[in-house]
């Protein structure tokens, strides 16, 4: 079993990579495709950079020249769901890009030719995934991110939901905003910009996917997070933490 593992920024791609053994580096289109050992699987590591084009065509070269078997999307999300808070993590059971319209209400986020709007992931992983999150935050959040940072992200007892994830290429920081999303999307649980664009690729190309989110700010919460402060400190743990739970599980 060969797994492909995306993350669309360095801060979240990188603890996994130091745990990389064994690896040969190709580099196609400015992206460094590391293949190698991670936790005892063969994986093929790569970071997409930020935005549905750019991690369509990193989705697309990982398929067609390295064959995983099944690919993940790993990274962070805004919560949209007024359950969510800093710290939960989402497993997207699907995918919709929020921000496409070809202007009949009706069909509003439809993919011409296709005639899909959601983008379903594949249930095996989800449920594998939903139990090595679990996993991690039970048995080693607190060990990898110190006191200080989790009661600086207000984190005390993360939780793990599946739901929609909704993609789009826009950072979206505006509560009326996430209010009409939350209203048109089905299910809707965080926003994020790539994970959609993913999805639509490994459908067409009949691949297993599953996309991980962890919530670094939500419409729920008052606090105003740093990002880059929360991606550097805590949800590259998240990643790393949930990838090795993850890949240690499987046979």
């Amino acid at each position: 079993m060969k797994y492909g593992i995306i993350c669309a920024m360095e801060e979240e791609i990188r603890l996994l990579l130091s745990d990389m053994t064994d690896c040969t580096v190709t580099e196609i289109a400015h992206r460094a495709f590391t293949h190698g050992t991670l936790y005892g699987k063969e994986v093929v590591l790569v970071q997409s950079r930020i935005g549905k084009v750019a991690s369509a065509s990193t989705a697309t070269t990982l398929i067609d020249r390295f064959a995983p078997d099944c690919v993940i999307f790993c990274g962070t999300a805004g919560g949209v769901a007024p359950s969510l808070h800093v710290g939960d993590v989402v497993i997207g059971d699907k995918l919709v890009q929020h921000d496409f319209d070809c202007g009949v209400p009706e069909r509003i986020f439809e993919i011409p030719l296709l005639g899909i709007k959601y983008f379903k992931t594949d249930a095996s992983l989800n449920q594998a995934l939903v139990n090595a999150v679990k996993n991690y935050i039970n048995d080693e959040m607190r060990n990898d991110i110190p006191d200080r940072y989790l009661k600086e992200f207000g984190i005390q007892s993360p939780a793990v939901h599946t739901g929609t994830i909704a993609s789009g290429d826009q950072f979206i920081c505006d509560n009326e905003k996430n209010q009409w999303l939350y209203t048109h999307v089905n299910d809707l649980a965080c926003v994020e910009m790539e994970g959609a664009a993913v999805a639509q690729v490994c459908y067409e190309f009949d691949v297993p996917c599953a996309v991980v989110r962890v919530i670094s700010d939500s419409a729920n919460d008052d606090s105003n997070v740093d990002f880059a402060r929360f991606v550097e400190e805590a949800a590259c743990h998240f990643t790393r933490g949930t990838m090795k739970a993850f890949l240690t599980a499987q046979k």
